[in-house]
């Protein structure tokens, strides 16, 4: 096991890459980005108007059909989860590891002269990173579109001012659904004020703003 220039570069790569995994999990990175309330994370709520349909972009690029509606739940976390960006910690970590691991192999084990070594390591390396980062993607979007709200379930649920709704201005609410509590910028449907600690009911959606009025 002879420590060359070549083999000292390759353990540097995977040493760096477990570190850079290492401190990915400790600090949370996050690839993609939405604010939530699920288990005790605060949740943004943002919605759009489409021509006749209400729409949602989700920072994974997908959309839920809901009675002739596209409607996503989409929103910007506070904890880890990389998301659709290809630059996220763990799939820079899973690259330079298995490089410099691979590379290692071909050096130690193979005995593969620096140019050969590195032609095999790269490409190996960057199958396996995008593998996982193709499978990080699979399971982010399954679990965003397990969390989103369709029209439906958002047009008559009950919600709590948070902020209070002055008149013909904007306020903000807080509703949930299945379990999920979201937090969307809301005005009242007949322009009187409304106080903070009201209990509200979702009538409508007018541009990224729900339209509430007293129970």
């Amino acid at each position: 096991m002879e420590w060359s220039a070549i083999a000292i570069f390759y353990f540097a790569c995977f040493a760096f890459g477990f570190i850079f995994a290492l401190l990915g999990a400790v600090f949370g990175e996050l690839g993609g980005h939405f604010q939530t309330d699920i288990g005790g994370h605060h949740i943004e709520f943002g919605h759009g108007v489409e021509h006749g349909g209400f729409s949602h972009g989700v920072e994974a690029g997908h959309e839920v059909g809901a009675g002739g509606h596209e409607i996503g739940a989409g929103v910007e976390a506070d904890h880890a989860m990389p998301g659709a960006n290809v630059l996220n910690t763990v799939t820079i970590a899973t690259f330079l590891s298995f490089f410099g691991l691979a590379g290692l192999l071909t050096v130690w084990v193979f005995h593969m002269p620096s140019s050969l070594s590195l032609v095999v390591s790269f490409p190996l390396a960057m199958l396996i990173a995008a593998g996982q980062f193709a499978l990080w993607v699979k399971v982010f979007v399954r679990a965003q579109a397990s969390s989103e709200a369709t029209m439906a379930e958002i047009l008559g649920c009950e919600a709590e001012v948070a902020a209070s709704i002055p008149g013909d201005r904007v306020g903000q609410i807080n509703y949930t659904i299945r379990g999920s509590r979201f937090t969307a910028p809301a005005v009242s449907s007949d322009a009187t004020d409304i106080p903070r600690g009201t209990r509200v009911v979702i009538v409508n959606v007018r541009g990224n703003t729900l339209v509430v009025r007293p129970l």
